[in-house]
């Protein structure tokens, strides 16, 4: 995968990033199905999981096994917590053989893990490329979500990890099988954050996966790569000198600031870091 085959020139104004918005709303859902967004206040150019951060070494059994350990131990503290919200899921939902919904309550709690949050909500993901990191360009991503219909249609198995249903089967053994070398969706909006976003994840059977060439792979598999014109998948840089009256449009036209993005007691924290750093970027 090259990044120019899948960057748009980077965006300078806010009247650039509205008509983005208006030329993907273009494009028509597809079974349902419309675009995934990722705000990231670098230009990384990659699609890496906090998870992989953390290891300056890359031995994936070894994180595999922290991965399970991690697991086991939120689903026994998260069982006795006596300040859970009643919105949040109860500890059943998150048992042995749930492990993608558990990691995905633990990614709730700022825990790292190798899931990658994604929104169908434009504003919202410009919000987390812009509300940070002030005057260094941003990124944001998108893929059509009709670029996992082969994959779904191939694992039947895999459609139970976009239901929301509480009653679902065990999710398929997913988190070993590195070799698959596959990246998913899971779509449980199994808390409150995640449906304020309108989020859902992606992950890959690869701890240390680049979800990016991955979801570009996918792509290329299609039978039709573009839809009404637009590239089903692809890549646009913010500039930095952006971001502020990018962070004063969305909080004057769409009502989207920290307070909204983290609604629950839980975010406040990261309420109040992002709120720091969305002023600096205004203001400084």
């Amino acid at each position: 995968m090259k990044l120019e085959d899948i960057t748009r020139e980077a965006l300078t104004t806010v009247a650039e990033l509205i008509d983005l918005n208006e030329k993907l709303n273009t494009v028509p859902n597809v079974n349902g199905k419309t675009w995934a967004f990722r705000g990231q206040p670098r230009d990384y150019g990659t699609l890496a999981p906090s998870f992989q951060r953390q290891f300056s070494r890359r031995s994936a059994g070894a994180a595999e096994i922290i991965e399970q350990r991690l697991i086991q131990a939120f689903r026994e503290h998260y069982a006795k917590l006596k300040d859970r919200s009643v919105d949040m899921p109860i500890p059943s939902r998150i048992r042995s053989g749930f492990d993608l919904r558990c990691l995905s309550v633990m990614q709730h709690y700022e825990i790292p893990t190798r899931l990658l949050d994604w929104s169908s909500n434009f504003w919202t993901s410009v919000y987390f490329a812009c509300a940070s990191e002030p005057g260094v360009n941003a990124e944001l991503w998108y893929y059509h979500r009709s670029i996992f219909f082969n994959e779904q249609n191939n694992n039947g198995e895999l459609n139970s990890l976009l239901d929301a249903n509480e009653s679902v089967p065990i999710e398929p053994a997913l988190l070993t099988s590195r070799d698959m070398n596959m990246v998913f969706e899971l779509d449980p909006r199994i808390t409150p954050r995640m449906k304020e976003q309108f989020g859902h994840h992606t992950v890959s059977t690869n701890v240390f996966a680049d979800h990016a060439p991955l979801l570009y792979g996918l792509m290329k598999s299609l039978e039709f790569q573009v839809l009404e014109g637009q590239p089903i998948f692809g890549r646009v840089i913010i500039d930095g000198s952006c971001k502020g009256r990018a962070l004063q449009f969305l909080a004057e036209e769409k009502n989207i600031t920290a307070s909204t993005i983290f609604p629950d007691v839980v975010g406040l924290g990261r309420f109040l870091r992002w709120q720091f750093e969305s002023l600096k970027t205004m203001l400084m």
